[in-house]
């Protein structure tokens, strides 16, 4: 999995991530988390370009609790790009409560469209079609 990142996976300053229509949603970015439900970047809060997002309405009463996972936001441009504002430790993953989390399918940054290499599989695993493309995980 890790050689499938485009990026390094412990992070780096220097990237400035934008949603595919060119919004720019962080600077910089701590790791790349691979947790049960795939991978994730990981910002920090200061990283992240509050202004280019917003709180969902149907999102805005988890505001005010104590009992959620994480506070959902959009990025402000047609492509709704979804972070997550982590509030409680899971299970399924090394999330850190009180920083940001992105797919990375869903961003580009200023010199890499695709931040995923696809996933090609071997004849044999793929019901005998070789190069199948799968770009699941």
């Amino acid at each position: 999995m890790v050689e499938r990142f485009r990026i390094p996976i412990d992070g780096d300053d220097s990237v400035q991530f934008y949603t595919k229509g060119g919004l720019l949603l962080a600077r910089g970015y701590s790791r790349i988390v691979i947790g049960g439900r795939g991978p994730y970047i990981e910002f920090l809060n200061d990283q992240i370009v509050k202004g280019n997002i917003y709180v969902p309405k149907h999102a805005e009463h988890k505001l005010g609790s104590s009992l959620v996972y994480y506070h959902e936001y959009r990025s402000r441009d047609s492509c709704y790009v979804k972070l997550y504002y982590q509030c409680m430790e899971v299970s399924y993953a090394d999330y850190v409560v009180g920083k940001w989390y992105i797919d990375p399918l869903v961003v580009k940054t200023q010199d890499i469209d695709n931040l995923l290499l696809p996933l090609y599989v071997e004849d044999g695993e793929s019901g005998g079609v070789k190069g199948t493309l799968f770009d699941s995980f």
